[in-house]
């Protein structure tokens, strides 16, 4: 196998930190931008990826879907550790499972990747099926509660654990698993990790949805200038009237 370097992505959602505090008001939930973070499952996620690199050649590619908030959270991820970082910019009523696993796919598709890693579920919706939706909308293996990767030659070695027992795979590549909670404590962004996420790559690009809602502001629909006419008469010579009328429209 060459030396090329495995190129792992990392699925990366934005929750609200359980610390955070609510204001209600009118009924109505706020809260500040400063009470979101990285989805705790896909953190784990993420530190399973670095530990990764730390043993093999990887190059580590965070993907979120989301508004333009979510580069704080691909910052926070590139001072970890990651490579580069891509944000989708979607609109806020496609937040569901179907929807983002979608988005995902079709950039995916555009691209060369190893291994994709996510989260067992986010702590807002708790679904559990974005990252299977993608890998089956990739048509790619995927494992779930994958608690070790070991690489092979053309190959990787994956453990997952399937309530107590441990089962062992050998999968070639590209594939997709999803890490459980607890099997790692997300490290923190050092300083120096900080100050290099300042000069790493993070790509913005809109989903097609959001592409063609921006598309549609820019037009209005055109003036139509409208012709009207009013029947006089009785009953009958109305209808008489209108059927002429609409005769003529047609010769």
């Amino acid at each position: 196998m060459s030396n090329k370097a495995l190129h792992l992505v990392v699925l990366l959602s934005r929750t609200i930190s359980p610390e955070a505090s609510l204001v209600l008001d009118s009924g109505q939930v706020f809260v500040e931008d400063d009470n979101f973070i990285i989805n705790p499952p896909d953190a784990i996620s993420l530190e399973e990826a670095l530990q990764f690199k730390e043993k093999y050649n990887t190059e580590i590619t965070v993907l979120m879907i989301s508004g333009k908030e979510g580069e704080k959270q691909l910052r926070a991820a590139l001072a970890m550790g990651a490579d580069r970082a891509v944000l989708i910019e979607c609109h806020p009523s496609e937040d569901e499972a179907p929807s983002i696993a979608k988005k995902i796919a079709e950039y995916l598709r555009e691209i060369d990747f190893d291994i994709i890693l996510a989260g067992d579920f986010s702590t807002d919706g708790a679904t559990s099926q974005v990252g299977p939706r993608v890998a089956a909308l990739l048509d790619i293996p995927f494992f779930t509660k994958t608690v070790k990767i070991e690489k092979e030659e053309e190959s990787a070695i994956l453990k997952r654990n399937t309530d107590g027992d441990i089962e062992t795979f050998c999968v070639a590549f590209p594939f997709l698993v999803t890490i459980p909670q607890g099997l790692h404590v997300p490290r923190l962004p050092s300083l120096a990790g900080i100050m290099k996420a300042k000069k790493k790559p993070l790509v913005y690009k809109q989903s097609e949805e959001m592409a063609l809602k921006e598309k549609s502001k820019q037009y209005a629909y055109p003036k139509m200038k409208r012709k009207q006419t009013i029947f006089q008469g009785e009953t009958q010579e109305k209808v008489m009237a209108l059927a002429k009328l609409l005769k003529s429209l047609h010769e």
